[in-house]
Protein backbone atom coordinates (compact mmCIF):
# COMPACT_ATOMS: atom_id res chain seq x y z
CA UNK A 1 0.00 0.00 0.00
CA UNK A 2 1.08 2.66 -0.91
CA UNK A 3 0.75 6.88 0.47
CA UNK A 4 -1.39 7.44 -2.63
CA UNK A 5 -3.41 4.73 -1.49
CA UNK A 6 -3.52 5.51 2.22
CA UNK A 7 -4.60 9.28 1.04
CA UNK A 8 -7.45 7.87 -1.08
CA UNK A 9 -8.89 5.61 0.96
CA UNK A 10 -8.93 7.36 4.69
CA UNK A 11 -10.44 9.97 6.53
CA UNK A 12 -9.28 13.62 6.68
CA UNK A 13 -7.11 12.73 10.22
CA UNK A 14 -5.22 10.55 8.67
CA UNK A 15 -4.03 12.93 5.60
CA UNK A 16 -3.79 15.65 8.24
CA UNK A 17 -1.69 13.29 10.27
CA UNK A 18 0.17 12.37 6.66
CA UNK A 19 0.82 16.36 5.93
CA UNK A 20 1.76 16.70 9.86
CA UNK A 21 4.58 13.75 9.33
CA UNK A 22 5.43 15.40 6.20
CA UNK A 23 6.03 18.72 7.85
CA UNK A 24 8.39 17.26 10.21
CA UNK A 25 10.53 15.31 7.94
CA UNK A 26 11.48 18.75 6.15
CA UNK A 27 12.32 20.54 9.07
CA UNK A 28 14.17 17.49 10.12
CA UNK A 29 16.13 17.62 7.03
CA UNK A 30 16.75 21.36 7.61
CA UNK A 31 17.90 21.04 11.17
CA UNK A 32 19.91 18.03 10.26
CA UNK A 33 21.75 20.39 7.50
CA UNK A 34 22.20 23.46 10.10
CA UNK A 35 23.58 21.16 12.72
CA UNK A 36 26.16 19.69 10.85
CA UNK A 37 27.31 23.09 9.68
CA UNK A 38 27.61 24.62 13.05
CA UNK A 39 29.14 21.68 14.42
CA UNK A 40 31.97 22.14 11.06
CA UNK A 41 32.10 25.77 12.21
CA UNK A 42 32.25 24.88 15.99
CA UNK A 43 35.13 22.41 14.83
CA UNK A 44 36.94 25.20 13.22
CA UNK A 45 36.47 27.64 16.19
CA UNK A 46 38.64 25.49 18.25
CA UNK A 47 41.36 26.12 16.87
CA UNK A 48 41.20 30.33 17.09
CA UNK A 49 42.76 31.84 20.17
CA UNK A 50 40.63 35.19 20.27
CA UNK A 51 37.95 36.98 18.83
CA UNK A 52 40.11 38.86 15.86
CA UNK A 53 40.81 35.74 14.21
CA UNK A 54 37.20 35.34 13.11
CA UNK A 55 38.51 35.44 9.24
CA UNK A 56 39.89 32.42 9.69
CA UNK A 57 36.32 30.82 10.09
CA UNK A 58 34.27 30.14 6.58
CA UNK A 59 31.07 32.09 5.84
CA UNK A 60 28.13 31.41 8.56
CA UNK A 61 26.56 32.78 11.47
CA UNK A 62 29.33 32.45 13.98
CA UNK A 63 31.76 34.33 11.88
CA UNK A 64 29.10 37.01 11.60
CA UNK A 65 28.52 36.94 15.24
CA UNK A 66 31.95 37.16 15.61
CA UNK A 67 32.74 39.80 13.37
CA UNK A 68 30.20 42.02 15.18
CA UNK A 69 31.37 41.48 18.67
CA UNK A 70 34.36 42.36 17.36
CA UNK A 71 33.67 45.52 15.73
CA UNK A 72 31.37 46.60 18.89
CA UNK A 73 33.04 49.41 20.03
CA UNK A 74 34.00 48.59 23.91
CA UNK A 75 33.48 51.96 25.62
CA UNK A 76 31.04 50.72 27.80
CA UNK A 77 31.23 47.74 29.48
CA UNK A 78 27.76 46.86 30.16
CA UNK A 79 26.76 48.09 26.67
CA UNK A 80 29.06 45.53 25.44
CA UNK A 81 27.83 42.84 27.47
CA UNK A 82 24.50 43.18 26.81
CA UNK A 83 25.62 43.12 22.75
CA UNK A 84 27.10 39.71 23.48
CA UNK A 85 23.89 38.55 25.20
CA UNK A 86 22.01 39.18 22.13
CA UNK A 87 24.26 37.85 19.99
CA UNK A 88 23.79 34.72 21.82
CA UNK A 89 20.12 35.09 21.98
CA UNK A 90 20.00 35.35 18.84
CA UNK A 91 22.56 32.41 18.27
CA UNK A 92 20.21 30.17 20.40
CA UNK A 93 16.77 31.28 18.18
CA UNK A 94 18.32 30.03 15.31
CA UNK A 95 19.14 26.79 16.73
CA UNK A 96 16.30 26.07 18.12
CA UNK A 97 14.09 27.72 15.44
CA UNK A 98 11.05 25.47 14.03
CA UNK A 99 12.12 23.07 17.05
CA UNK A 100 8.71 23.94 18.68
CA UNK A 101 6.68 22.60 15.91
CA UNK A 102 7.96 19.53 15.87
CA UNK A 103 7.18 19.68 19.55
CA UNK A 104 3.37 21.14 19.06
CA UNK A 105 3.31 18.31 16.48
CA UNK A 106 4.42 15.67 18.94
CA UNK A 107 1.78 16.46 21.48
CA UNK A 108 -1.32 17.29 19.14
CA UNK A 109 -0.82 13.74 16.44
CA UNK A 110 -2.51 11.61 19.28
CA UNK A 111 -5.13 13.88 20.22
CA UNK A 112 -5.88 14.00 16.32
CA UNK A 113 -5.82 10.20 16.41
CA UNK A 114 -8.62 10.42 19.63
CA UNK A 115 -10.69 12.45 17.46
CA UNK A 116 -10.57 10.30 14.33
CA UNK A 117 -11.36 7.48 16.88
CA UNK A 118 -14.61 8.95 18.23
CA UNK A 119 -15.46 10.47 14.93
CA UNK A 120 -15.28 6.27 13.48
CA UNK A 121 -16.81 4.47 16.34
CA UNK A 122 -19.56 6.89 16.29
CA UNK A 123 -20.25 6.15 12.69
CA UNK A 124 -19.74 2.31 13.53
CA UNK A 125 -22.80 2.96 15.65
CA UNK A 126 -25.09 4.63 13.71
CA UNK A 127 -24.24 1.88 11.03
CA UNK A 128 -25.19 -0.63 13.94
CA UNK A 129 -27.97 1.07 14.33
CA UNK A 130 -29.21 0.84 11.04
CA UNK A 131 -28.30 -2.56 10.01
CA UNK A 132 -28.14 -4.21 13.35
CA UNK A 133 -26.15 -6.65 14.85
CA UNK A 134 -26.42 -9.50 12.50
CA UNK A 135 -23.41 -8.92 10.55
CA UNK A 136 -20.27 -9.22 13.03
CA UNK A 137 -17.73 -8.56 10.68
CA UNK A 138 -19.39 -5.29 9.45
CA UNK A 139 -18.34 -4.39 12.76
CA UNK A 140 -15.40 -5.41 13.02
CA UNK A 141 -14.14 -3.65 9.37
CA UNK A 142 -15.34 -0.70 11.02
CA UNK A 143 -13.38 -0.81 14.64
CA UNK A 144 -9.91 -1.25 12.16
CA UNK A 145 -10.70 1.28 10.77
CA UNK A 146 -11.56 3.32 13.35
CA UNK A 147 -7.95 2.51 15.20
CA UNK A 148 -6.66 3.15 12.44
CA UNK A 149 -6.40 6.93 13.20
CA UNK A 150 -5.45 6.20 16.57
CA UNK A 151 -2.46 3.91 15.38
CA UNK A 152 -1.43 6.91 13.08
CA UNK A 153 -1.68 9.33 15.38
CA UNK A 154 0.56 7.65 17.69
CA UNK A 155 3.13 6.49 15.01
CA UNK A 156 3.67 10.51 13.89
CA UNK A 157 4.32 11.48 17.70
CA UNK A 158 6.55 9.24 17.99
CA UNK A 159 8.74 9.92 15.01
CA UNK A 160 7.62 13.65 15.70
CA UNK A 161 9.16 13.25 19.70
CA UNK A 162 11.94 11.24 18.65
CA UNK A 163 13.24 14.25 16.30
CA UNK A 164 12.39 16.79 18.85
CA UNK A 165 13.91 15.52 21.61
CA UNK A 166 17.52 14.73 19.24
CA UNK A 167 17.29 18.89 17.75
CA UNK A 168 16.35 19.77 21.74
CA UNK A 169 19.51 18.08 22.71
CA UNK A 170 21.93 19.03 19.74
CA UNK A 171 21.16 23.04 19.67
CA UNK A 172 21.49 22.84 23.17
CA UNK A 173 25.31 21.46 23.22
CA UNK A 174 24.91 23.56 19.95
CA UNK A 175 24.47 27.16 22.03
CA UNK A 176 26.61 25.92 25.12
CA UNK A 177 29.61 24.87 23.04
CA UNK A 178 29.29 28.50 21.41
CA UNK A 179 28.90 30.30 24.45
CA UNK A 180 32.02 28.47 26.36
CA UNK A 181 34.22 29.07 23.41
CA UNK A 182 32.94 33.38 22.82
CA UNK A 183 33.41 33.39 26.80
CA UNK A 184 36.91 32.00 26.61
CA UNK A 185 37.80 34.02 23.38
CA UNK A 186 36.55 37.44 24.84
CA UNK A 187 38.59 36.77 27.94
CA UNK A 188 41.78 36.43 25.89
Amino acid sequence: MNILEIWLEHDWVIKTLIIATIIVMIIALEKAYQFFKVSQALKSLASIQSVKEYTALQEGQLKDILEDVDSFKKSDKALFNSNVGVKLDMFESSQMRFVGIISTIATLSPMLGLIGTFIGVWHVFEGVGSVGLNDPAIIARGIKEVLIDTMAGLIVAIIAMVFYKIFEYLGQRNILAFEDKLYKLLKN
